[in-house]
């Protein structure tokens, strides 16, 4: 059995474990409307699958649409309908034109008030100065490459530092730099490595960036997004031999336990993906029979749900997000949050964070 089958049945054996252990997960895709929940938020593919398990929780008041559907949504009772929001710079761009910056207008489209927070797995960008939204965070994710596990790409690449991003090794920063361009499949033949990248407007996209030296502005020549139809955390678009993408683990071990959580918006989507190891450290622990994010994998980072400051006392806002207690990070809410492959966020809760509206995609 070639190498890369095994660690991917492995992997699925432990996540059918974890289904059993964990039961049938109830949430759904986009709220069924009417009646419309009090709170509507969209934007981050990444937890658009935990976040909508959490809203089963209070489902008469809050609501949340997935990145991906139908061309347009809407969130309020006689509200316009618009153009989904897909991402996480997308969620928020939609949520600070919501509550009035710049234009107001969304793809044309004025959405005063049609957006109460917005899903983001990205803290705020220094490029919008100011304290108009308030980033509170809820869990933690990982991300690693995912590869085609039908080819023979290694299984475990070193990120790299500055230290040997000049160097011909073998890591994750020189890959998506265009300094290593091919690895030897099984008869030792050049394949030729296609780094991809997700959407624009996705934070996971801007997240890899980070990690791997890369910015929007001056992609190298051999990273792309085909034409920015690649999906992120979807498998299905590694299609060639040499092709890796990012690939959120919290996302990759929910949709592995898709047949379980039969009322869910998960769906299996990972094709022939496969995750790799980053300096040995594996993408999973196995605790008892639960498959869980790896507390000790090296590239983590926090998610986020975000809403106005302004209305951070709100009731309804308060009671779902604010605080330990609240909603999103009480026991009912951890519970979800782990179960959805995220582990929760030491600082749940917290309302300290904060970032200057959006006023461009």
């Amino acid at each position: 059995m070639h190498k890369n089958t095994k660690l991917r049945l492995g992997a699925v054996a432990s996540l059918a474990i974890a289904a059993i252990a964990f039961g049938a997960l109830p949430a759904q895709a986009d709220p069924t409307t009417p009646p419309f929940p009090t709170l509507a938020g969209a934007g981050s593919d990444t937890t658009q699958d935990v976040v909508g398990g959490l809203t089963t929780l209070a489902p008469t008041v809050v609501g949340s649409w997935n990145a991906v559907g139908s061309a347009t949504i809407q969130t309020k009772s006689g509200g316009p309908a618009f153009q989904r929001p897909n991402g996480s710079g997308d969620g928020v761009y939609a949520l600070s034109m919501s509550a009035g910056a710049g234009t107001g207008l969304y793809n044309s489209v004025n959405i005063a008030g049609q957006l109460d927070y917005a899903r983001s797995s990205s803290g705020p960008s220094s490029s919008y100065v100011g304290s108009d939204l308030t980033y509170i965070p809820f869990a933690i994710d990982a991300v690693t490459y995912a590869y085609n596990g039908a080819s023979t790409f290694p299984t475990d690449v070193p990120l790299g530092d500055t230290t040997n991003d000049g160097t011909v090794a073998f890591t994750l920063r020189n890959v998506y730099n265009c300094r290593v361009t091919t690895f030897p499949d099984a008869a030792g033949n050049d394949v030729t490595i296609v780094p991809l990248l997700p959407q624009a407007g996705s934070g996971t996209r801007s997240y890899w960036e980070g990690q791997v030296g890369l910015t929007d502005t001056a992609l190298p020549t051999c990273v792309t997004s085909r034409n920015n139809t690649v999906e992120e955390h979807d498998g299905r678009a590694l299609t060639g031999a040499g092709d890796i993408m990012p690939y959120s683990i919290g996302q990759y071990i929910a949709q592995g336990r898709y047949s379980a959580i039969t009322t869910s918006t998960v769906v299996e989507r990972r094709g022939n993906a496969v995750l790799g190891k980053v300096g040995t450290k594996s993408p999973f622990s196995l605790t008892g029979t639960t498959l869980t994010l790896n507390a000790t994998f090296p590239i983590k980072r926090t998610v986020y749900n975000v809403v106005q400051t302004s209305r951070l006392a709100e009731t309804a806002i308060a009671n779902t997000f604010v605080g330990g207690s609240s909603t999103v990070c009480g026991t009912a809410g951890q519970a979800v949050i782990k179960s959805y492959g995220f582990a929760v966020a030491s600082n749940c809760g917290v309302t300290s964070i904060v970032g200057g509206y959006r006023t461009a995609k």
